[in-house]
C-alpha cells in the first residue's frame, strides 16, 4: 500500500489535499526516525561493549592522525632524534623484560611455603605435606612492564564428594500409581543399552541425560598478581585474576571419560601448535619473497661440513617435539612440592 492510499484510508483524505498529505508524510518520516534512534540507543545500552570498542577505535585513530601530522612537519634532525629515542626505548624495554623473565627462570626449585610467606602470608600456613602443593609463576598483564602472577597447584589427590556423584537426587522422578500399574516390556526387547555387573550383562533402558541442576565443580583458583595489594588488600581487583578465577571447566564424574577428554585436548593442542608453526613458516617465506616451488637444499655427503648440516637437521626436528615443549613449559617457573625434600646446599 502506497503512502497516498494510507493517507486516504487512515485520515479520510483525497488526492487533491496535497497540504495535509505533506504533513502526513513528514509525520511518518519523523516517527520512523525516532523509532530507529530509540532502537539504536536501546541496542547500545544493552551491549556496552560497542561503546568501549568505538572509544578504542577513535583513540587509536586520533593517535595515528596526530603522529602522521607531526612526522610530516619534522626536520631531518628531529626525525633522527625520534629514531634514537625509539631505539633506546626498545632497548630499555627488552632489559626490563629480561629482568622479569630471569626472576621466574627456575624449575622445580624453592620451598613453596617460604615463597608464599613473602607473597601471601595468610595462605602460607595452609600448605602442609598432605596437600603436596606446588606454586607456579608466570608473566602476564595488559600493560608493560609485565606483572608476575602465581597460582597454587596440588599434586596429591583431591577428595570432592560431589564430583563422582553430581546428580541431584532431590529432583528424581517419583513413582506414581500409573507407573506402578504399568508393567515393563519383555526383558531384552527394545533395549539399546547394556549394563555390566561383574561378568554378567543386563539390558536396561537409559534414563534421560538432562544435567540441569547437577553439581558443577568450581575451583575458584585463578592467577593472582605478586604485588603489595595482596598483603594490604584494596578495592581494586586485577582483571586477569577475576577472569581466571571465574572460568569453569567441564568435570565429568567418570575418571575414564576425564582421561579421554584430556587426551583429546592434548591432540587438539598439538594440532593447533603444528598448524601455527606451519603458518609462521609460510609467512616468513612470503616476507622474504621466496618462491614456494624452489627445491629444498639437500645434504651433500661429499662435503666436509655434512655432519654439521645433519646436526642442524636433527636440532630442527627435535624442536617439533610437542611433548618436550609441553614438559618444558609446565616445569618453567615452578617450585618444589611441600612433600619434596629440598637439596642441602
Amino acid at each position: 500500500m502506497s503512502l497516498m492510499h494510507r493517507f486516504i484510508a487512515l485520515h479520510n483524505g483525497n488526492f487533491e489535499d496535497k497540504n495535509h498529505f505533506r504533513h502526513f508524510c513528514a509525520t511518518r518520516i519523523k516517527a520512523w526516525y525516532k523509532g530507529r534512534k530509540t532502537l539504536w540507543a536501546f541496542t547500545l545500552d544493552r551491549n556496552p561493549m560497542y561503546h568501549i570498542a568505538a572509544m578504542q577505535i577513535q583513540y587509536k585513530w586520533r593517535m595515528f592522525f596526530q603522529a602522521t601530522l607531526v612526522r610530516g612537519d619534522l626536520t631531518p634532525k628531529e626525525r633522527a632524534v625520534i629514531c634514537i629515542q625509539s631505539t633506546w626505548r626498545c632497548y630499555t624495554n627488552r632489559r626490563i623484560y629480561r629482568y622479569y623473565r630471569d626472576l621466574i627462570n627456575f624449575r622445580n626449585s624453592g620451598d613453596p611455603m617460604l615463597m608464599l610467606r613473602a607473597i601471601n602470608p595468610s595462605e602460607a600456613s595452609l600448605l602442609d605435606a598432605s596437600t603436596n602443593a606446588q606454586v607456579r609463576f608466570r608473566l602476564g598483564g595488559s600493560a608493560f612492564p609485565p606483572t608476575i602472577y602465581y597460582k597454587i597447584f596440588t599434586r596429591g589427590a583431591v577428595c570432592d564428594m560431589n564430583a563422582f556423584s553430581p546428580k541431584d537426587y532431590t529432583t528424581a522422578r517419583q513413582i506414581g500409581p500409573r507407573n506402578v500399574n504399568v508393567h515393563d516390556a519383555t526383558p531384552g526387547v527394545g533395549v539399546k543399552k547394556v549394563i555390566r555387573v561383574g561378568n554378567a550383562y543386563y539390558g536396561a533402558n537409559q534414563c534421560g541425560t538432562n544435567t540441569a541442576g547437577w553439581y558443577r565443580r568450581w575451583d575458584n583458583n585463578g592467577w593472582r598478581p605478586v604485588t603489595s595489594k595482596v598483603i594490604a588488600p584494596t578495592t581494586d581487583i586485577d582483571p586477569i585474576t577475576v577472569a581466571t578465577a571465574s572460568r569453569r571447566r567441564a568435570h565429568h564424574h567418570l575418571r575414564v571419560v576425564r582421561q579421554q577428554e584430556v587426551l583429546q585436548q592434548r591432540k587438539e593442542k598439538k594440532r593447533q601448535w603444528m598448524k601455527q608453526l606451519y603458518m609462521n613458516h609460510l609467512v616468513t617465506k612470503l616476507e622474504k619473497n621466496e618462491p614456494t616451488t624452489t627445491n629444498e637444499p639437500t645434504i651433500d655427503f661429499a662435503s666436509d661440513d655434512w655432519e654439521l648440516q645433519a646436526n642442524n637437521l636433527f636440532d630442527w626436528a627435535d624442536k617439533l617435539d610437542f611433548d618436550d615443549y609441553v614438559s618444558n613449559w609446565t616445569t618453567l617457573g615452578t617450585t618444589t612440592t611441600v612433600k619434596d625434600e629440598l637439596p642441602i646446599v
